[in-house]
């Protein structure tokens, strides 16, 4: 069997193989032989019909199609592991006869998985951008507390301002506006953006007792009774105030308290910001030629799981689309970006592994079982035995890999010291390698896009 093969964008291989006539006539011998004892031919026992009776009783086309059937697969696979490809994906393949007329030739085009041009990722530097937090944060958290534990007073004769609550009546109001409507009592806030701005502005100066008109373009005049204008009164700032809104029992611990909480929370958004900028820094720079299967295979994957969540929630896929007003087409393209972000991510990731020859050992494994064990409530031995099912536990262990990777573009990429037994820098590489089990994709909520994540969605829940 000769074979010659090329590539073509889009990491796609072309393998051209010539299957010699006296393969093919081998083939027709196995076909005859393994039809003759499945077909029953009138006068002869099962397996005993001549050739020649077999061919005019199913067709020579039959034989034929017998015989490529068994010899197809097996001259692929045989060509494939001649050529040194690594498929991805079901191959198209194109049979026509051989130079001649004599045996066969077979194109075969398939898409493998594509080569990783690694950067020199060491030399790139994506600075962190850390802010400490100020007194002027803590003051801001605490007037946020005090605005939710603030009371509505009646300010008597006084006008209202921007900020305040006005009780009002509907007077009048025409047909088509739905929150206005006749007869109907609202407490608004002026300037809130609950009501259609002219209405909102005439309602801006305005006393208890007064009426107010206010045109509403493509719609008319609303007319509304004011009778009462609220005022927001703030809880005094005092240790009082700190026992009645935590468990801290002075305003200066709770101060303390909520510095430290900002300070949490702006770490862990600042990792964040720093994990996506690396990303971004790294993927710019490496050449990747993507196969069209793999974005695919993605938005399928994407597709189940916001399926998944959508049911989670009592919802069908078919009631988003409605209400997101585009069909299943509409969203794929949608999806389609993140997608191929999520695959390239998984790729450049995996190839990072590699290269600075990261594993993953039992201890660590037996480490994130327990702490998937908590996450979930559940018993161990329940995780366990469903981590060892349809590949889950290797898919787990591929998701702490490339965890492991991102921690340490982050720490070489953003400039901080590297993890004790880094291996040295190094320059452009390439390799070639699976982007694993594309099944792993980062929890969320209903939204259907998003980048990928290092970090898997492993639960029992979800499948």
């Amino acid at each position: 069997m000769k074979v010659e093969w090329r590539t073509e964008p889009g990491s796609r291989a072309v393998l051209e193989i010539e299957i010699p006539e006296d393969a093919m006539a081998q083939a027709m011998d196995h076909a005859y032989a393994s039809l003759v004892q499945r077909v029953q031919i009138p006068g002869f026992r099962r397996g005993k019909a001549p050739r020649e009776i077999l061919e005019r009783h199913v067709g020579a086309g039959a034989l034929r199609e017998e015989a490529l059937r068994r010899l197809v697969p097996d001259t692929y696979a045989e060509a494939v592991t001649q050529a040194g490809i690594a498929p991805i994906a079901k191959p198209s393949i194109d049979i026509k006869e051989g130079t001649d007329g004599k045996g066969l030739r077979l194109t075969a085009t398939v898409d493998v998985y594509p080569q990783v041009t690694l950067p020199d990722y060491r030399s790139l530097r994506v600075p962190r951008d850390g802010r400490a937090v100020t007194d002027e944060d803590v003051d801001g958290a605490l007037d946020d507390i005090r605005a939710r534990h603030g009371r509505l007073m009646s300010v008597g004769g006084e006008t209202a301002r921007r900020g305040d609550f006005v009780l009002l009546t509907v007077a009048a109001a025409p047909a088509g506006l739905e929150r206005l409507q006749a007869g109907k009592e609202l407490l608004v806030e002026v300037g809130g953006g609950l009501l259609p701005g002219p209405v909102e502005a005439a309602l801006e100066g305005a006393r208890a007792g007064e009426t107010r008109t206010a045109g509403v373009e493509g719609a008319g005049d609303v007319t509304l009774h004011v009778t009462d204008v609220r005022r927001k009164e703030l809880p005094a700032l005092d240790d009082a105030f700190a026992r009645t809104v935590s468990n801290q029992p002075t305003l200066a611990e709770l101060r303390e308290s909520l510095r430290t909480r900002l300070g949490q929370e702006r770490a862990a958004e600042e990792a964040r910001e720093v994990r996506d900028r690396v990303l971004g820094a790294v993927l710019e720079q490496t050449a990747i030629d993507l196969p069209e299967s793999l974005i695919q295979h993605e938005i399928e994957h994407m597709m189940e799981d916001l399926s998944t969540r959508l049911r989670g929630r009592g919802l069908s896929l078919e009631s988003y689309l409605r209400a997101s007003e585009k069909d299943e087409a509409a969203l794929r393209t949608e999806l389609r970006p993140a997608a191929d972000r999520r695959v390239r991510t998984r790729l450049l990731l995996d190839a990072v592994a590699e290269r600075e020859a990261l594993a993953v050992s039992e201890e660590e494994m037996t480490s994130e079982v327990e702490k998937l064990s908590a996450d979930l409530h559940q018993d161990v031995a329940k995780v366990r035995a469903w981590l060892g099912e349809d590949g889950r536990y290797q898919s787990l262990r591929e998701s702490v890999l490339r965890q492991k990777a991102m921690s340490l573009l982050v720490d070489v990429v953003s400039g901080a010291p590297a993890g004790e037994g880094s291996p040295e820098p190094g320059g452009s590489h390439s390799t070639s390698h699976t982007p694993g089990n594309s099944a792993i994709v980062p929890a969320g909520g209903v939204s259907p896009a998003g980048d990928a994540s290092p970090a898997g969605d492993f639960s029992p829940q979800a499948g």
